[in-house]
Parts: C-alpha cells; sequence; structure tokens
C-alpha cells in the first residue's frame, strides 16, 4: 500500500504542477501467478526521478521508497497519448 501510495501521489503533485485535464489512472494485477505489478499512469510532462532529499525534507523519497520496496520498477513513456506510467512489481 505504501509503494502505490506514494506513485499515485507523486503522478498528482506532478499534474496538479502542469494542469493536467485527465486523471491519473491506476492499475494493478498479477503480470505472473508469483509478481504483481502495479501502475499508474499520469499524462504530466517529464519523468520522475530518485532524489536524495535532504534529512529534514518533507517530500522527494517517493521514487526512492519505490526503488527500495520493490522487486522492480521503472518509468515507461510509450503508449497512446502523451504522459508516462510509473511501474513497480512485488513478489508474492
Amino acid at each position: 500500500m505504501l509503494l502505490t501510495s506514494e506513485a499515485v501521489t507523486n503522478a498528482i503533485n506532478a499534474c496538479v504542477g502542469k494542469h493536467c485535464t485527465t486523471p491519473v489512472t491506476l492499475y494493478a494485477g498479477w503480470s505472473d501467478p508469483h509478481r504483481l505489478r502495479v501502475l499508474v499512469h499520469d499524462e504530466a510532462p517529464g519523468l520522475p526521478t530518485c532524489r536524495t532529499p535532504t534529512p529534514d525534507a518533507e517530500d522527494g523519497r517517493g521514487i526512492q521508497l519505490i526503488s527500495y520496496g520493490s522487486d522492480a520498477w521503472g518509468v515507461c513513456t510509450h503508449g497512446p497519448g502523451p504522459g508516462k506510467a510509473t511501474w513497480f512489481e512485488l513478489g508474492r
């Protein structure tokens, strides 16, 4: 739940900053019987980056958490329409 929350929050924040007119979309399902894949799509331009925030920063850890907490993750820009999808996978 934490990783999904971080991915959705990142997408919403990107859209608010870029004035997107379409909603953020969340997909989740088993990519095979042993791996859960979560994908969050938004139409904001730009790609998320893994930052190293200062210890007292209140944001900037979302992609770090996804990177550390998942078995695999990435960002894809192919597909219909603008924007990108951030995805991650977890083993059972």
